[in-house]
């Protein structure tokens, strides 16, 4: 974007912007990135410091001068900024406190500045008069479309009409929520699941996908309006989760697995499921997704989560695999849940998000450390659950071998032992629950805790490894 002389400008908000994102580790990075793009900021130099720190960021370094510095000198940047001037601005002692409320008349500055020159191209055009009126049109609106959406209304809530005239109707809203069962009667015990952002990971192995599909498809049966939103696994994939696990509960001697349906095997008992599961009329829909951005989903969902009554439950499978224009996953992950979170609020959806773990804490108990590219997980969710195989808990991380192959003895199991641990909740106290995952046949099974409990292995042969081991 070209400097404009004495055109709408906050450069004083830029200064202590830039200083605030250097401090506490970045912690408002996330937040600031998802209102603001490089060319938004006035001055070239503070462009140029911007995108340095967001690629800091994006690598998990820290954000000092040393580390700015050599961002600036790798893009050939540090020749165009005074290094007073860039070590005055990580030394200003400014607050993190306004970060945002900077960012947003950051962002209003520079869209002043750009309906000044679609105003002037549009005037430009006029004389030129090469373009049709209903061109210059056209060609001018993509502009206003594209900085309109910047904005969204706010509401305002005045403390005493609050309580005089919508406190009682908010509270009857949530309290249409407090019978609803997810099937699972551990879960159930703990968590009042009403509508917010619920974010679960996990590590391999433990069926995170599947979980939340049998979740679904049991909120489901219990009269919920469902919407699984699918960028890794087709429908055929996931609906053969359905019918082997139901298989499997109606006979578990005889049942068909989920690979085997997907290779064709058939069975009387087979097709009698496909036939019970037509006639349910469940209303729970799938949506396969490929190259569309969060905005793009958003979209998709919004006319189908109109009624803020009956607000339907949603998954997204999964978090770190949705398409983003941010130069980093971590940049597009923050992006994506702070969207996603405003769109919960919003329509009044239950969304329930699936997140990938880092590499390195596969080995370790699971904790908030683990959720990868997380920066803005723990603070925007409202309920954040993690899925573990149990034997992690008394794995030693230090001993890297030792804990693979415990690890590998655990994925064994059959069942395989699973432990969820709920790290966060708005809605009440933390807590944990158990199930039994029989993996060949999708199902989990809620059960108590694994402490006294004596594994199996699926034959002989692997007990009989474990013990050499």
């Amino acid at each position: 974007m070209i400097d404009y002389y004495d055109f709408p400008n906050a450069i004083e908000m830029e200064k202590q912007l830039l200083s605030a994102m250097f401090m506490k580790g970045g912690l408002v990075v996330p937040t600031v990135s998802s209102i603001l793009e490089p060319d938004d900021l006035y001055r070239v130099e503070h462009r140029l410091v911007f995108k340095a720190v967001l690629r800091i960021y994006s690598k998990g370094e820290p954000i000092d001068y040393l580390t700015v510095e050599e961002e600036l000198r790798k893009s050939g940047d540090f020749q165009k900024i005074d290094h007073r001037y860039l070590l005055s601005l990580i030394n200003a002692t400014y607050t993190t406190a306004y970060a945002e409320f900077h960012a947003k008349n950051i962002k209003e500055k520079s869209d002043l500045r750009k309906l000044i020159l679609t105003s002037k191209i549009i005037r430009e055009e006029a004389n030129r008069a090469i373009l049709s009126p209903y061109e210059i049109i056209a060609k001018a609106q993509l502009n206003f479309n594209q900085i309109s959406r910047n904005y969204t209304p706010s509401t305002h809530s005045s403390f005493s009409d609050f309580f005089a005239n919508h406190f009682q109707n908010e509270i009857d809203n949530v309290k249409n929520y407090a019978h609803r069962l997810t099937g699972f009667d551990n879960i159930d015990q703990y968590q009042f699941f009403s509508p917010g952002l619920y974010v679960i990971g996990a590590t391999p192995a433990t069926g995170k996908t599947t979980f939340c599909w049998q979740l679904l498809e049991q909120l489901a049966q219990h009269g919920e309006k469902c919407i699984f939103c699918s960028y890794e696994m087709s429908k055929l994939e996931l609906f053969a989760k359905s019918l082997a696990r139901e298989l499997f509960l109606r006979d578990s001697k005889t049942a068909l697995t989920a690979a085997q349906i997907l290779r064709g095997g058939a069975s009387n008992a087979l097709h009698e499921v496909i036939l019970d599961f037509a006639n349910l009329g469940l209303n729970f829909s799938l949506l396969e997704l490929q190259d569309e951005s969060i905005d793009d989903l958003l979209n998709l969902l919004r006319p189908l989560c109109q009624d803020k009554k009956k607000a339907p439950v949603v998954c997204l499978d999964y978090l770190q695999i949705v398409p983003s224009s941010k130069d980093s996953t971590k940049l597009g992950v923050d992006d994506s849940v702070r969207k996603l979170k405003k769109f919960q609020r919003d329509t009044n959806t239950t969304f329930i998000v699936i997140s990938s773990f880092n590499r390195q804490n596969y080995t370790q108990p699971v904790s908030f450390e683990s959720f990868k590219e997380s920066g803005n997980i723990e603070y925007t969710a409202d309920v954040v659950w993690a899925l573990q195989l149990f034997a992690l808990n008394s794995i030693n991380s230090f001993n890297i071998s030792e804990a693979r192959q415990k690890i590998d003895q655990a994925k064994k199991l059959q069942p395989r032992q699973i432990q969820l641990k709920c790290l966060k909740n708005r809605q009440g106290s933390n807590y944990e629950c158990f199930f039994n995952y029989f993996s060949a046949h999708d199902y989990f099974k809620p059960c108590d805790n694994f402490n006294n409990i004596e594994p199996t292995f699926k034959n002989k042969k692997n007990l009989n490894a474990t013990k050499e081991v």
